[in-house]
């Protein structure tokens, strides 16, 4: 068991016991994980789709896009905490996950999609030649953007382990936690990012196989954090500290 305030250990083998649970725990929660990949995608063209018939801008149907499918990707990410921290987990809990986590996972959605829409407005206005002065907006709007779908990628696990902090201090300390430790989190946007391309490019039916592998890794990646040593720091109560057998 991991100590409160302690980052895991490596195991006599060099590795990290929440990677080699991830890699045990995939296989034995299979049905699960494909469950969730199906809703997350499902729920994610059914927005798609809704905003498409609507005739919503581009700008504004990605935002709502996000939103939608935050739920989903949410309790799928949920699911993966448990599977890394070595806790048996099926629909069941996926749904659970869903219930609890479906309204913030809306709300911190909505934060990167609507400052990415905004900033993309500013963008359109630079290129469109709305002069030298539009480098402000897009400049800051771009920036911003940035920072909030790094602190969103931390905060999703974040959300699904800890029920604290909360409201701007959650974002803070999402931005401190990718600070930190940013090469496993940025490895999880990795995944997501090539199985989006492959799947845009080879075939739209490997969009089933996309948000399992991301969730698994990214639910790695947090736990593989300081998240324990920075919140028992800060006098807040720390995930599940149930650690993996080697």
């Amino acid at each position: 068991m991991t100590v409160p305030g302690a980052a895991p250990r490596p195991d006599r083998a060099g590795t990290n016991p929440y990677l080699r649970a991830t890699f045990r725990g995939a296989w034995a929660h299979l049905p699960v994980l494909l469950v969730g990949s199906v809703v997350v995608t499902a729920v994610t063209a059914v927005t798609v789709a809704a905003v498409v018939a609507w005739g919503v801008s581009p700008v504004l149907g990605g935002a709502v896009a996000v939103g939608g499918a935050a739920p989903a990707l949410a309790s799928l990410v949920a699911c993966g905490c448990d599977v890394v921290t070595g806790v048996d987990v099926g629909v069941r809990d996926y749904r659970a996950a869903w219930r609890r986590l479906a309204a913030g996972a809306v709300r911190d959605a909505l934060v990167p999609a609507v400052v990415g829409a905004l900033t993309a407005v500013a963008l359109v206005a630079r290129a469109s030649g709305g002069g030298t002065w539009t480098w402000v907006p897009a400049g800051l709007g771009t920036t911003a953007t940035v920072l909030a779908s790094v602190a969103w990628l931390v905060l999703v696990p974040l959300r699904a382990a800890c029920p604290e902090p909360s409201g701007a201090r959650a974002w803070l300390l999402a931005l401190h936690l990718f600070a930190r430790r940013p090469v496993p989190f940025a490895a999880a946007g990795v995944v997501g990012a090539l199985g989006i391309a492959v799947s845009t490019t080879v075939s739209n039916g490997l969009f089933l196989l996309v948000p399992a592998p991301f969730a698994l890794v990214l639910a790695a990646a947090f736990h593989t954090s300081p998240v324990r040593e920075v919140l028992a720091a800060r006098g807040t109560s720390t995930p599940d500290d149930t650690r993996p057998s080697s």
